[in-house]
């Protein structure tokens, strides 16, 4: 199992104060911050997101021409994740999916559609909140386990390693109490605690 845990370095640290004063929570730093080794490639979809994502600005997708696809956003290509994805087969190098596999009640249904879409050789990045409080959009439906996810990957014809961000009973419960502190010093201050 990969833990993903950053160094308390002073980039981190820079990092997770202006995020902070954005208003990102604490999970959403962390895999931002994870998101600065991965480099995007190609033609890629992301999907479940909006034109303006604000993870883009992290990943290193200079050489990638991305598209974004929802049915609810203000995305490029408006389709129902909950339906056939109606797109070239085998088309894609690299397919995009954060915060959005819980929304899906046919979630298999879903990863089944990428494999057909993606190159035999493509990137599936995919990123599920685990211990996180209910949040509709429209939808909210589940919260599978490391274990769990790596089996319905495996099982929808997928192969990689699963990462965990932002592990452990401190961060986790950080994570649904931060909003209630006024100041981003004093929440970078837990923050830095937390991840000693």
């Amino acid at each position: 199992m990969n833990i993903f845990r950053p160094s308390l370095t002073f980039l981190f640290l820079k990092h997770a104060f202006f995020s902070f004063r954005e208003g990102k929570s604490p999970m959403r730093i962390l895999h931002n911050f994870f998101l600065k080794d991965l480099n995007i490639k190609g033609a890629t979809l992301d999907l479940g997101s909006g034109k303006n994502a604000s993870y883009m600005k992290f990943m290193k997708n200079e050489e990638s021409s991305i598209k974004t696809v929802d049915f609810f956003n203000d995305s490029e290509i408006k389709i129902d994740l909950e339906k056939e994805l109606n797109l070239e087969k085998n088309k894609y190098d690299t397919i995009i999916l954060f915060n959005t596999l819980e929304h899906i009640y046919n979630y298999k249904f879903l990863l089944s559609g990428i494999n057909k879409i993606l190159k035999e050789k493509g990137k599936f990045e995919i990123f599920v909140p685990f211990l996180i409080g209910y949040h509709p959009d429209p939808n909210d439906f589940f919260r599978p386990t490391h274990k769990y996810l790596k089996d319905i990957l495996n099982e929808c014809g997928f192969d990689g390693e699963v990462y965990l961000i932002g592990a452990g009973p401190f961060i986790t419960s950080y994570n649904m109490i931060f909003r209630y502190l006024k100041f981003s010093i004093l929440k970078l201050f837990f923050l830095f605690f937390l991840l000693l």
